[in-house]
């Protein structure tokens, strides 16, 4: 009798915790899977950039993603989705990269650098040769703030980078750059994204530290 009160207690013991700390999820957007994109995304040439993922709960995890929306003739937005486990653990190796472009009523789902979209689009730069002889893509004037909400930082892509990502999206590839510049292990992504690189962010907590954490902060 002592035994089935006893796991009584822990199973409600579970329960509760396992509400308390798994956040309220009224007014924030659901996304199973990528084609879910096209219900959120509104806006025309539009590119999609993951910048932040975590999950929150302690004993029931609710899975958050954090994207970068960018429409060729709209303001810049960031958008906060609930998504499920198994669409925020497959995009682990995407931070920093296009998940989804619209353009047209066309839609790409390959994750890519942010901006491909918009490379090789006259409406939106031309390629120009540098000093360096090399042929590099410039955005026009009235895009110039473009490189800094793609995470560019002083990235210029050149007619290299453009053509092996052709390649990669005729082959249906991921493309995370010539160097792998793009993505979490890439130069770039990791100094134009740094908050999701923060050491703190690294650090897992065991079962043990997450409860008396738990009890200091709510009893």
């Amino acid at each position: 009798m002592y035994k089935f009160f006893l796991y009584t207690i822990l199973i409600i013991l579970y329960l509760g915790l396992a509400k308390v700390l798994s956040p309220s999820e009224h007014g924030v957007q659901y996304l199973q899977n990528a084609g879910g994109f096209s219900k959120i995304i509104k806006g025309n040439q539009s590119t999609v950039i993951l910048i932040d993922t975590h999950a929150t709960g302690f004993l029931i995890k609710t899975y958050y993603q954090k994207f970068r929306v960018i429409s060729g003739y709209e303001n810049v937005e960031e958008l906060i989705v609930r998504t499920s486990k198994e669409f925020a653990k497959k995009n682990l190796n995407h931070i920093g990269l296009s998940l989804y472009r619209k353009s047209d009523e066309l839609e790409e789902f390959l994750p890519l650098p942010p901006g491909s979209l918009y490379i090789g689009n006259r409406e939106f730069g031309e390629w120009k040769i540098n000093k360096k002889g090399q042929t590099v893509w410039k955005f026009n004037k009235v895009f110039k703030n473009f490189p800094k909400y793609l995470g560019w930082g002083k990235f210029k892509p050149d007619m290299n980078f453009y053509q092996q990502m052709r390649s990669s999206i005729s082959l249906n590839h991921p493309f995370y750059g010539p160097h792998k510049e793009f993505g979490p292990g890439g130069k770039i992504t990791r100094r134009n994204f740094p908050h999701f690189f923060k050491e703190e962010r690294m650090k897992k907590l065991d079962m043990k530290t997450l409860l008396i954490e738990y009890f200091k902060e709510n009893f």
